[in-house]
């Protein structure tokens, strides 16, 4: 680790007295049998609502505006990261928007799995190729893999909060991803609707009001199950995972497999 990135890391640490969190995580939180055996022995944590969320009828925070002010505010760690100026692709991008190579990382976003990816490698990615215009990251939040879903509710709730901003105001996807890393519990229930607007609140994201619609229906549907296709596609069966010319590896574990891929990509379209 570079001491870059390890100043990089610190700050987010001690800036935001909270755990780390990224954008991916791994398959230790997906719904399994013993989830199921809690809910039907009457566990009132995992009791579903039927509908959208575990916190009432349509997964709202009981605590209305509460948390509120507990909220952290980002410190820009994630700041700049270019985004295109007429954004055309539905899922999230770090880049121009047309760069020659384009890769994909496919994650959740509730675990500390992404974290070394997004304030080790992503940093030194961002500096090599992103910057320069060479290749495109464009982000894919998974839902759920091999049938099950990942983080509960919390998962899919932070998917269609994710695309919702970069719908709306994509200028402020990376400031809201940092807010999100920032301020969540990873061991509780806690992307509510209510929660993930005033995230967006906090990100100065525009209309925080169509996050808390994203997060609380079933808006972007499309686009989560084509993500979820192109996941089952590509075979992939554990995240974070990125994609270099439909070959997938590990950010974290195969790392310089992937920069070799990424400089054979662009030294290929470039």
């Amino acid at each position: 680790m570079t001491q870059d990135n390890r100043t990089r890391r610190r700050v987010l640490q001690v800036g935001s007295g909270a755990a780390i969190a990224g954008l991916a995580g791994c398959t230790d939180f997906l719904s399994d049998d013993e989830d199921d055996e809690d809910d039907e022995n009457g566990d009132p944590s995992n009791e579903s609502d039927g509908g959208n969320g575990g916190n009432g009828g349509n997964g709202d925070d009981p605590n209305g505006d509460d948390d509120k002010d507990e909220i952290e505010e980002p410190k820009g760690v994630l700041d700049p990261v270019p985004t295109p100026d007429d954004p055309k692709s539905a899922f999230p991008i770090a880049g121009t928007g047309d760069a020659p190579v384009t890769i994909k990382l496919f994650g959740t976003w509730k675990s500390t799995e992404t974290s070394e990816f997004m304030l080790e490698e992503f940093t030194e990615l961002l500096e090599k190729h992103v910057k320069k215009g060479e290749v495109d990251l464009e982000v894919h939040a998974v839902a759920s893999l091999g049938g099950a879903a990942l983080h509960g509710d919390d998962g899919e709730r932070l998917a269609r909060a994710g695309l919702a901003v970069w719908d709306h105001d994509p200028g402020q996807f990376w400031t809201f991803v940092e807010c999100i890393a920032i301020n969540i519990d990873l061991e509780e229930e806690w992307a509510t609707p209510k929660r993930l607007e005033h995230v967006a609140e906090k990100s100065d994201v525009a209309d925080p009001e169509t996050v808390y619609d994203a997060a609380s229906g079933d808006a972007y549907q499309d686009e989560l199950d084509e993500t979820i296709d192109e996941v089952e596609t590509m075979d992939v069966d554990d995240v974070p995972r990125v994609s270099v010319d439909d070959t997938v590896y590990s950010p974290t574990e195969e790392t310089d497999e992937l920069y070799a891929a990424i400089e054979a990509a662009v030294e290929t379209e470039t």
